[in-house]
């Protein structure tokens, strides 16, 4: 995709030309700041604000790569082709759902499904080929981790006033898609959801931003420590009030792929400082670490629990009769069965051939980001390469226990953060770093 050069110097009243971050921009935007209920009426489920960027995301892209008037010189990007491939897979499991007898129901999900898969590949594509710089990824980085402090402050204060506090936001030409649940209750507490659908969703978004702003607060040493720290502690405070499993699950699976980073005197005092803050919550919040804890302690007769593991001998009911395609992406209705388990659902809508692609995707954008960052000797290129995989490893081990796809908010920041990865790994070949040649300043 063509980009603008890098801002530089200009005159006084003149403004950059936009380019993929300011597009990006915007989609997060409409993604995390637009509760996730309001859509365009007349286009239904795929009416999101984000949905409909990300389908002018994924028309802008292609018609840059139809009209490029140079050959592509970035040379073989494997987050691109690797989706490319998830996109055929996908595709092929529409096409057996339509060679099947189908209910109505199912063929609207199936439609559906496709193009939120679209508007998801838009993100992803922009993301990979439309940021021009390394520094302008940064820029696209640092207002992540941003909106992030502001989805977890608006957490905590829906927790402390127990209040929905966005149930009264509308917006002209938006219509509600669904009924608003309102805040719901585990173990006494009040879980908050921020503008997503659902506590489980907030809990992953979140915990896909907090690796990324930890590997900002320490790699991105030009800002002042309350810009990098303060988004920090508000997204790491709000984990724990999410009352989730799976955010638990996902927040340790992204700052262990961030702390193996660091060196042992900063790990430490990461340690320390997460000691403080479990005592903090001890104290400050009565019951709820014992809550936390009950959630594990407790899993074997929990019912949510219960319900995942039960779902496994159904499962494989319906993999057995479509096993390589599936029975179509997004026609497993919630009515069936909810699984809460991603990697299952793929295996019965998509087929091992469509998991196989999804898994593979996560897999090449972990590889490539993390190979990238290996590249390079400066501290701000190595954490971000290595907050990008804790992202993406993040927001794949939430998948686990959760069918991440069926929520928008959670879909879309996890597109983007492969993206972003695939970015990371192209900005680095554009630039021809060989291996430990960035700058000098130390990791």
């Amino acid at each position: 995709m063509a980009a603008p050069a890098l801002e530089r110097r200009l005159p006084v009243g003149h403004r950059p030309r936009a380019d993929g971050v300011t597009v990006l921009t915007v989609y997060l935007v409409a993604l995390t700041c637009i509760p996730s209920r309001l859509v365009f009426g007349p286009l239904g489920g795929a009416g999101a604000p984000a949905g409909v960027l990300g389908l002018g995301c994924l028309t802008w892209w292609a018609w840059s790569r139809v009209q490029r008037n140079e050959p592509d010189t970035d040379g073989f990007q494997p987050v691109r082709w690797a989706f490319i491939l998830m996109a055929f897979a996908f595709s092929a499991s529409f096409i057996a759902a339509m060679t099947r007898p189908i209910s109505g129901e199912e063929f609207s999900g199936a439609q559906l499904g496709m193009v939120l898969m679209a508007g998801w590949g838009g993100v992803l594509l922009v993301a990979h080929d439309g940021i021009p710089t390394r520094e302008r990824l940064y820029v696209l980085l640092r207002r992540v981790v941003a909106i992030g402090g502001v989805i977890a402050a608006l957490g905590i204060a829906q927790f402390v006033t127990g209040r929905s506090l966005v149930d009264a936001i509308s917006i002209p030409g938006l219509s509600a898609n669904h009924t608003l649940f309102g805040l719901t209750q585990r173990e006494g507490f009040t879980r908050p959801s921020g503008m997503a659908t659902h506590p489980i969703e907030y809990g992953a978004v979140i915990t896909m931003i907090l690796p990324l702003a930890l590997a900002l607060a320490f790699g991105d040493r030009n800002r002042s420590a309350l810009r990098r720290w303060f988004p920090v502690v508000v997204l790491a405070a709000s984990v724990p009030l999410s009352i989730s499993r799976s955010a638990l699950l996902s927040a340790v699976v992204g700052s262990v792929v961030i702390l193996v980073s660091w060196p042992p005197a900063a790990r430490r005092i990461a340690a320390a400082a997460a000691a403080v803050m479990v005592v903090g919550v001890y104290v400050t919040v009565p019951g709820m670490l014992g809550s936390l804890l009950g959630l594990f302690t407790s899993i074997g007769g929990d019912s949510s629990a219960l319900s995942r593991t039960g779902s496994y001998p159904i499962a494989f009911e319906f993999v057995q009769k479509s096993p390589l395609f599936g029975r179509g992406f997004s026609t497993f209705l919630p009515k069936y069965r909810i699984l809460d388990n991603q990697f299952l659902g793929l295996l019965i809508e998509v087929g091992i051939i469509g998991l196989v692609a999804f898994v593979a995707l996560i897999v090449t954008a972990l590889v490539c980001v993390l190979r990238a960052g290996k590249r390079y000797d400066d501290r701000l290129a190595r954490q971000a390469s290595q907050g990008l995989a804790a992202a993406v490893a993040a927001g794949a081990a939430s998948f686990a226990v959760f069918d991440g796809l069926s929520f928008p908010m959670s879909a879309g920041l996890f597109f983007l953060m492969l993206g972003l990865a695939g970015a990371s790994v192209r900005l680095t070949r554009r630039e021809g770093v060989p291996d430990g040649a960035g700058s000098s300043t130390p990791v």
